[in-house]
């Protein structure tokens, strides 16, 4: 199975991020997973730097999870006028991440406009296979863009 970015949304389908809803849970199941193999197999001690390197969320990742959060929430909220200005300062101030293009499309799903939605959710793809050699991502998005264009 493919790793999911901690600001990519959510496999479960939520619309959120990541971070901001499953990861939580599967860090827990992949911490109890590792509990049993260090009780089953003795490991080597980790080095001091390894233990200290721990990363944190920087000002901009929580700016981002909230923008982007706050999108998803007036889109189910049907607040689209709202969403749609959140949305447009998620493309001005993360330019080179999908967040902005992803709520869009999400947007322009709640309101009917397929053939939108689709462009950016495409948009949204190409802006992933920018960022990683990961393929998953880009693919789901084109495929619900697919999708999309079949019901325009």
């Amino acid at each position: 199975m493919a790793q999911v970015g901690r600001n990519q949304p959510c496999p479960c389908g939520s619309g959120k991020k990541y971070k901001q809803c499953c990861l939580a849970a599967d860090e827990a199941a992949a911490s109890a997973a590792r509990e049993q193999q260090r009780r089953s197999t003795p490991s080597p001690a980790v080095p001091l730097h390894a233990a200290l390197s721990r990363s944190t969320d920087t000002d901009d990742d929580q700016r981002l999870d909230k923008l982007s959060n706050d999108a998803v929430d007036l889109i189910h909220d049907g607040r689209f006028d709202e969403a749609e200005r959140v949305c447009h300062r998620l493309l001005d101030e993360f330019p080179d991440l999908p967040d902005g293009y992803i709520r869009f499309g999400q947007l322009f799903r709640a309101r009917g406009e397929h053939k939108k939605a689709a462009q950016h959710l495409r948009l949204a793809a190409a802006t992933c296979r920018a960022l990683s050699d990961n393929s998953d991502m880009p693919a789901s998005l084109d495929a619900e863009a697919d999708a999309l264009d079949r019901l325009a």
